[in-house]
């Protein structure tokens, strides 16, 4: 073993799938625990001097707040474990594979973040069509097709994965599609027959995010137990030039 200089640093962080997933899950029961709470300030007309910014910053329904940049991370966090598998497995022939998954998590996290999906929201096509209430967020009617593209293009890729793996990331897939597709959908339902801030919307909004949040989470754990089971230790070297 080589000898470390008096200029060496030597770092050793330990990373435990099922500790970090477990504490993923407490966040995830908290933001939507508060996230509930801040919706009933708002319907009730709550006696809180700051309840109009509670649920701004609460909300799960409500953009550039907590839970909006916590999923955000999550999603960031599966991008650079795709990407570190994808430089592990570099004569893998499905490498690329990995690498778009971590293209594709790293624009979901902006997404997550900024709302991009947005820009396909348009009233106007809607109107025009006579969609059923289901499409009421336009941008599914794009979601869709997109998804069963991406099934179709990875079939192969997922039957290669070791058994646990497949389960894992077929659990993480149905409790995400099921959140921002599936709850999405239903979401236009309960809005055009109970309002934006019916009770029955919001509980569909909370079990919307949740399901999402879940969906990362279980994500994640499939990717720090795949990771592990390639390479129990991964070296990163930092340099650090005076110039």
């Amino acid at each position: 073993m080589p000898q470390l200089s008096s200029r060496d640093v030597d770092l050793t962080i330990d990373f435990s799938a099922k500790k970090i997933t477990q504490r993923l899950i407490i966040i995830i029961l908290c933001l939507a625990l508060t996230g509930t709470i801040s919706a009933y300030f708002l319907v009730s007309n709550f006696p809180f001097p700051s309840s109009k910014w509670f649920y701004k910053l609460f909300s799960l329904d409500e953009e550039l707040n907590i839970p909006a940049w916590y999923s955000s991370f999550m999603l960031l966090f599966s991008s650079g474990l795709l990407a570190v598998i994808a430089t592990s497995k570099k004569i893998d022939k499905y490498s690329i594979y990995w690498k778009n998954l971590s293209l594709i998590f790293l624009f979901l996290s902006l997404d997550e973040a900024f709302s991009f999906h947005e820009i396909l929201i348009i009233p106007s096509l809607r109107e025009a069509f006579n969609f059923s209430p289901i499409f009421f967020q336009t941008w599914v009617i794009f979601g869709i097709p997109a998804v069963i593209f991406f099934i179709f293009k990875y079939f192969n890729f997922f039957l290669n994965l070791p058994k646990k793996t497949q389960y894992l990331f077929l659990l993480a897939a149905t409790f995400y599609i099921s959140g921002t597709l599936g709850m999405e959908m239903v979401g236009g339902l309960l809005r055009e027959y109970f309002g934006r801030l019916g009770t029955i919307t919001i509980i569909g909004i909370v079990i919307e995010e949740f399901l999402e949040m879940t969906g990362i989470v279980t994500f994640i754990y499939g990717l720090l137990t795949y990771l592990g089971s390639l390479q129990e230790t991964i070296n990163l070297k930092i340099h650090i030039s005076e110039k």
